[in-house]
């Protein structure tokens, strides 16, 4: 027994054990934290956006959408118009970083914005109307 001992080269076990177990088991769990930790930068970038869309929101009713709604103004310019204000004050509120990672991270980015600018609006009329 000792002769099969004295024969193995250790440093050979030890390689093909580091190579096949270990290496890859590292490797994944890396993976999974680096996974999780981009998850986690997202959606603390997601509720960034959703307040800058909603504070964007309260700005342009405060200081475009009071003064005409009810006019002839209002008409659907306008509302293409103060929507697009809105869209604008929201994404220039952002770091470049968090732009680019959440646009990244959302296929249709601009309908994403859309959809956070008519979200806040309807939280909006809801709070205040």
């Amino acid at each position: 027994m000792s002769e099969v001992l004295s024969g193995i080269d250790w440093n050979q076990v030890i390689y093909t054990i580091w190579t096949v177990v270990l290496l890859p088991v590292i490797t994944y769990i890396g993976a999974q934290i680096n996974d999780y930790a981009k998850a986690k930068k997202i959606d603390k970038y997601t509720e960034i956006l959703y307040k800058n869309a909603s504070n964007a929101v309260k700005d342009v009713y405060e200081t475009v959408v009071r003064d005409i709604k009810g006019t002839d103004d209002w008409n659907d310019k306008s509302k293409k118009y103060v929507k697009e204000l809105a869209k604008t004050k929201t994404l220039n509120a952002l770091t470049t970083s968090a732009y680019q990672i959440l646009k990244a991270a959302n296929k249709d980015f601009d309908k994403y914005i859309d959809s956070l600018i008519e979200t806040a609006l309807y939280d909006l009329k809801r709070e205040y109307f």
